[in-house]
């Protein structure tokens, strides 16, 4: 399911791969428990120790890979437990 902000005739554009789920700040935001303002914030501060780097920036803004977010997920949960 693609989110509602990230539209297909964008994505068609930057060709991006079929089987990626793409995400924008709304959908980032509230897949890591934020608001899409937070996101925002972070990114124009360039802040990215709470979000990942997102993987393309477009004219109607950032986008990430569902695929790098889980990555960093994953990351993120490692360096926490010390690993």
């Amino acid at each position: 399911m693609m989110p509602l902000m990230v539209k297909e005739a964008d994505l068609s554009r930057i060709n991006v791969p079929e089987d990626y789920e793409v995400l924008d700040a709304t959908a980032l935001g509230r897949r890591l428990g934020f608001k899409r303002d937070t996101v925002l914030a972070y990114l124009s501060r360039r802040n990215f120790r709470r979000i990942p780097r997102p993987n393309r920036q477009l004219a109607m803004g950032p986008i990430w890979y569902e695929k790098s977010v889980k990555e960093w997920e994953a990351k993120e949960e490692d360096q926490a437990r010390g690993k």
